[in-house]
Formats: C-alpha cells, structure tokens, sequence
C-alpha cells in the first residue's frame, strides 16, 4: 500500500535501506483499497492520479521545504509556495512523459529492467543483488516483485524518453562565456532612501478610520475554524510488543555499516552496536504495529461514519480539541502545522486517514465548523488606525521619493539635491546580479534595475520599493568580467547551462503535451 510505504519511507528501517528505490515508490504507487474507491484527484487522457499517489508526493515536496526553510516556512510563504499545486503538476507531467514514451514505442526488456533492479543497493548485500534481500524489502512494503517491477518499468520507460529528447543539446563555448560575462558583471550605485518610519506623527480622522476599514475588511477577516475528535495510537504503547530478531538486527547493520564507523579508521563490529540497533529496530516495529493498528481502526470508523464508536469496542480514548485555526496552537498537540492541515482538509464528518506524527498515529474526525467572519470596527479599531497611518507615512515617503527623482532627472546633480534635502546619500560598492547587495540586502527589484543603467541612463525609470523604504538610485561604475578567469570557469558554467537548456526543453515538451492532452482537475481541488 502506498500510504503504508510513503509513512515508513519517511520514519523508520525503510528511510534507511530504500533511498534508492523511495522515488519510485513515491512517484507511481501501486493502488490501494481506498483508492479503488474512485478517491481520485485528477485525470489524464483518462489515466487517474488517486488521492494516495498526491499525498505522497506533497508530503515529500512539504518535508523537502521544511529542511530548506526550517521556522521561516509559515502560513505566509507555504501559500506562496503553493505544494498542493506542485504536486499535481509533478504527477500530472510524470503521466503525460510516461505515455509519450509509450506513444513513441519506448520498451524496457526484461533485461535492462533486471540490471536496473540488481544495481539498487538496497537489494545488494556485500556489494551484489541479493534475491532474499530484494523480497524482504519489498514484503516490508506490503509489495509484490510484480507491482515493483512494473514501477520501476515506467520510470526506465521514461528515463528513455528523456535522454532520447535530451541528447541532442550542447553548450558552445561562445555561449558559456556570454553567461561567464553576465554573471560576473559589476556594478556600483550612489542611492538615497526615503523611510516611512522617519515621518512624524501623521493624525488621523475617525470617518477615515471607518472608510479605511471599509475598503479593506478583508484584511481583518477572523479565519474559520473548527473542532475536531482524534484518536491516538502512540508508538511507546507498543514498544513492549515489538519482537526483534537477531538476523534483523545482522542485516540492517551490513545494510548501514557505515553509520557505526569511528570521526579512526576501523571496521564497525556487530556485537559493540548490536544493543543500540537492536534498540532502535524495536522502535521501528513499534511503529509498524502502530501504523498495522491505525489501519485496522481507521477501516472500522470509515465503515461506521464516526470514530466514537469504533473506540468504545476497542477501549481507545476519545480526544477533542476547541475551535482552532489552521495557523493558530492547538491545545495537546505538539505539531499543529500538520495536525491542522489534516483538520481543514476534512469534510463535515469525515474521518481521516491516519496521520503520522512523531508521537503516534492520529485519526481526525472534523466535529464542528465555524466559518470565517469579519470583526465589528471596534474589536480592531487601533490595528486599523495604525495600519491607516502606516499607509500614510508610506505615501509621504514615495511622493517625496518621486520628486527628488523628478529633480535628478531635470538636472540637479544628487550630492547637492541630496544635501538640500538633509538627505543621506550612500554608495553601494560593487556588486553581482545574484547575492546580497552591500549596504542594502538582498533585493532583486534594485539589482534588475541597477544592471539596466549606464554612463548613458544614470537613473531608472521610477523609484524603487525595498523593505527599507523607497530608493532613489544613481549609475556610478561598471566593472566588466576578467575574461582570463574564463577558462577555470567554463566547465562550471557549461554543466550549469546545459542543465538550464535541458530543463527548458524538457518544460517546453510539457506545455506541448498539456496542450494536446485532456488533463482535468477534480472541481476544488485546488481551492
């Protein structure tokens, strides 16, 4: 089952042995019992893609950001980012590669398809595919050599068709070293910035108050909301019945030997480290019984539309939870980001699949809702006023920005204005298209148009907003690329084109086979 393998893939012996084959897994699924339910999120030229093939793929793609953001990924930028939607459209371009390539007669022979399969490590031991191996793993995965060869099938097929589409590119020289020059390109700045912070006191009326409130209620709105019933299956109830042998702890240590290596260089023994893994493949199974439990509960409260129910023949604790937001603490539980997704994903009494969190396996059923509303003027009268000043002093800067502009482009020259003005004038010193810029920060609108102006065009065309405040922006120097540095970057450079040229084809086959194809997307899917 696929939701079996993408929860163990993530936390337990699997994560450890299968890197190699999890993309596979992930990627294609092998079909489930709930997904023979018609549990379908999208369709393409009439090939389904089930809700248990997208959640694999988002939870990984969500895991993959909260490793590159840490705490900086919040409600904020999670919207930004928009996973629900990448991972549909990563599914939906494997379906379209996949029967392009069965279009076009790519075939997989049973013998590349055994080479593929003897060169994974996870099946090897001492170096060499190991058929006891290969079915050990795969039985852990509640899979058939059939269902995972015919994954591993498709995604050959389509490696196929990459490298059949790809194998015509090349990066000329000339080309490598107009990039070289592009990015190594300098430039340096004279600039003023204009802060809304250092304008005073700026008053406000009561009926623009009102108005402003008005105009901008939405931004007020209270989030909806809603209540929910759980179960909890914990890992440390099952500890206790967790059997570990003494040939599962032998293979999982020659599968991870290097992990028990000596910052020295000697061989690992088993019996200096048999406790410690021993130890931990105990945990692990724990979680195997845990989840095994979770499916067998979770089965029973689909059947009987509720989990109260369920849980009195089995003896488990009903828990609820108050009225919650899906950004804001949810009282007893430690992961509300991923506690709460599961929430609003619920519909009015639905019961969840089981969700993974580090304690234990949850099963959500949504009890309550209450939608979102906007609050009377009075509850949010001074976070409305002061945002109305915030406005205000923004305005006042950009409209004293624009005439200093104004003024340069008339002539004046910028130290003298700047100085009638008892502004602050600074330089920037050098800097690259990419990175920091000194002085300022990271800020792309103030790089794209510092790289557009020369000795011919001092200064841009308008003012520009950055976090500080609005700059005034004045051409002080180029500095062009060493061309003798060229040669010790020009294979760097070309790998790096070549993977952008690659990219691009491969975007552009996309678009072209979305535009032929018949992909349809589940009416509020993506809501």
């Amino acid at each position: 089952m696929l939701h079996l393998m993408r929860k163990h893939a993530r936390s337990w012996l699997i994560k450890l042995a299968l890197g190699a084959i999890v993309v596979v897994f992930v990627f294609w699924g092998v079909g489930s019992y709930r997904a023979q339910r018609g549990n379908r999120v999208a369709v393409v030229n009439g090939a389904p893609i089930v809700l248990e093939e997208f959640r694999g793929v988002y939870d990984q793609l969500l895991e993959a950001y909260r490793r590159q953001f840490g705490e900086a990924l919040d409600e904020k930028l999670m919207r930004g980012l928009d996973l629900k939607r990448q991972a549909l459209d990563q599914l939906i371009n494997r379906r379209l590669l996949l029967q392009e390539a069965t279009r076009l007669n790519f075939r997989v022979t049973n013998e590349e398809l055994l080479r593929a399969i003897q060169q994974i490590p996870a099946f090897q031991r001492n170096g060499r595919f190991h058929p006891q191996v290969y079915q050990r793993v795969l039985t852990r995965n509640r899979m058939t050599p059939e269902m995972y060869e015919e994954t591993k099938k498709n995604e050959l097929l389509i490696e196929k068709l990459q490298s059949f589409v790809l194998g015509s590119i090349k990066v000329s020289e000339a080309e490598a070293l107009e990039a070289y020059k592009w990015l190594k390109e300098e430039v340096s700045l004279d600039y003023v910035v204009f802060k809304p912070l250092a304008y005073g006191d700026v008053e406000v009326e009561a009926e623009e108050i009102e108005t402003y409130f008005s105009e901008h209620e939405k931004a007020y709105e209270i989030p909806p909301k809603v209540k929910v019933q759980y179960l909890l299956l914990d890992f440390k109830g099952f500890e206790a019945r967790a059997n570990v042998s003494e040939e599962e702890v032998r293979t999982y240590f020659d599968l991870n030997k290097e992990d028990y290596a000596t910052q020295e260089a000697k061989e690992p023994v088993l019996a200096e480290v048999a406790d410690r893994i021993r130890n931990k493949l105990a945990k692990d199974a724990a979680r195997t019984l845990a989840f095994d439990r979770a499916e067998e509960i979770y089965e029973g409260c689909y059947g009987a539309g509720n989990i109260s129910d369920v849980a009195k023949t089995n003896e488990l604790k009903v828990h609820e939870t108050g009225f919650f937001p899906q950004n804001g603490p949810i009282k007893g539980i430690k992961e509300k980001r991923k506690f709460a997704e599961t929430a609003f994903a619920l519909g009015e009494d639905e019961v969840g699949e089981p969700l993974e969190l580090s304690d234990g396996y949850y099963i959500l059923q949504l009890i309550a809702m209450e939608p979102a509303k906007i609050p009377d003027l009075k509850t949010v009268e001074e976070k409305v006023r002061q945002d109305l000043i915030q406005e205000r002093k923004d305005d006042l800067a950009k409209k004293d920005a624009e005439e200093f502009l104004n003024a340069l482009k008339g002539g004046a020259e910028f130290q003298k204005a700047a100085a009638s003005q008892k502004l602050k004038t600074k330089t920037t010193g050098f800097f690259k298209r990419s990175g920091a810029i000194p002085q300022i920060g990271l800020e792309r609108d103030i790089q794209e148009a510092a790289f557009l102006l020369s000795p011919l065009k001092l200064f841009p065309d308008a003012v520009i907003k950055g976090k500080q405040g609005y700059y005034v922006l004045q051409f002080k120097a180029r500095q062009e690329a060493d061309p003798k540095e060229f040669e010790d970057k020009k294979r760097e450079i070309t790998s790096s084109l070549l993977l952008q040229k690659r990219q691009r084809t491969i975007g552009e086959l996309l678009a072209l086979l979305r535009e032929k194809s018949e992909v349809t997307v589940e009416e509020g899917f993506l809501d």
